[in-house]
């Protein structure tokens, strides 16, 4: 029994350790909370340290097994909660919330098509050549920087205006799913599963980091607000309110392009792939390739009986 208890004690741990400590260091914060709510926050902790030295060795096996479990269950339970919110986040929101949203989204295209503007007239300025008017007035220093900076926020944001969202998130993570297509006609949401495959082990692993650092975000900013009920101990618990603005303003929006990124240069890299796989023909121009994208969507989408699509029989 003392080695199966022990071999028990181990698998939890191992799954703790797997789950992240994000949930132990809420409960911590929790018994932190309760504590500072007592008249004498050290002798509340140090009594209760002292009530568990107390038990026997048996009874501390079992609450040192309750706890893991407890750890592990609230990883799992964030872990659910993790898509949704980030949903959320994105701007899926209920329809009662529609009028918001398209607000929200017309005020996005709207910057998007005025930085646009903008962007191609400095851009013209620092391409064009020089003409029999003498050369062109060169940019300053400032209006470099503005188009560095209006080209990574054009970046960041759909180019079709109908595909934008209501926030940060959404735009960032819409214009990435956007962008083959724009530029090889691949639908990137009904492809990824199947380039997925074919990406080779390292790089599937630099995505996967990025996709949890991504969720982490968004699971830090959760359990931030799970902190409020401890206001019922301590109003010092309202200051974890702080941190969920900064996971979700600062920290998830660099997440989710550091993950938007990758999913563009698997595309632009590995697409090659996912045509020889399907056995379709590889566009042999650039101008071919959006017509030559579109088909493979829509073959795997739908199928098709058509006569004029020849596989390539492959090595």
């Amino acid at each position: 029994m003392p080695a199966f208890w022990s071999a028990a004690a181990g698998k939890l741990v191992e799954r703790w350790l797997a789950s992240g400590l994000a949930s132990a260091v809420y409960w911590l914060v929790m018994v932190l909370a309760w504590a500072a709510g007592q008249r004498h926050p050290r002798q509340a902790l140090v009594g209760r340290l002292d009530t568990v030295g107390a038990m026997r060795a048996g009874e501390q096996i079992t609450l040192l097994l309750v706890v893991l479990v407890g750890l592990a269950a609230s990883g799992l339970l964030m872990r659910q909660l993790t898509l949704p919110a980030l949903r959320l986040l994105e701007g899926y929101w209920p329809r009662f919330l529609s009028s918001a949203s398209e607000r929200l989204c017309a005020g996005h295209a709207r910057r998007r098509t005025a930085d646009s503007a903008e962007w191609r007239v400095l851009y013209a300025r620092l391409e064009a050549a020089p003409s029999a008017a003498g050369p062109p007035a060169p940019l300053s220093a400032a209006e470099r920087a503005e188009c560095t900076r209006l080209e990574a926020r054009l970046r960041w944001s759909p180019r079709d205006p109908a595909l934008t969202m209501p926030t940060r998130v959404g735009n960032i993570l819409r214009a990435a799913e956007a962008e083959p297509h724009h530029k090889y006609g691949l639908d990137a949401v009904l492809l990824w599963p199947h380039l997925w495959t074919l990406l080779p082990e390292a790089f599937q692993r630099d995505l996967s980091v990025a996709r949890q650092r991504l969720d982490a975000a968004v699971a830090a900013g959760l359990w931030a607000l799970l902190v409020l009920p401890a206001v019922y101990w301590t109003p010092w618990a309202l200051s974890a309110l702080l941190f969920t603005p900064a996971a979700w303003g600062w920290w998830l929006p660099r997440a989710c392009q550091d993950y938007a990124i990758l999913l563009q240069v698997a595309f632009d890299l590995h697409r090659r792939e996912l045509y020889r796989a399907l056995r379709h023909p590889l566009p042999t121009t650039a101008a071919e390739e959006p017509a030559a994208g579109l088909r493979l969507t829509a073959y795997v989408y739908r199928g098709s009986d058509d006569p004029a699509l020849i596989f390539d029989p492959g090595d």
